[in-house]
């Protein structure tokens, strides 16, 4: 199934506002926000603020790129 990204801004207070929302197949499957300078060694990663889909409770990795991200919910089918 094919992926989509949509970028915004988030209206928080947070430095991360580079954000974008992941869709798959038309439809909504995340929202991901890419980390700032506060984070360490973790910065310009990308982090899952919402999943619509799966890994309910589990620890959900950063990734690199949202290429990465794909691959990792291919896995959630």
């Amino acid at each position: 199934m094919a992926y989509s990204f949509q970028e915004l801004a988030l209206a928080s207070e947070w430095p991360e506002d580079e954000t974008v929302l992941v869709f798959r197949g038309g439809r909504l499957l995340a929202v991901l926000s890419r980390l700032s300078d506060l984070h360490g060694e973790l910065a310009g990663r990308w982090f899952v603020e919402a999943l619509f889909r799966g890994q309910t409770g589990a620890t959900v990795p950063t990734f690199a790129a949202l290429e990465d991200f794909c691959s990792w919910a291919d896995e959630l089918r």
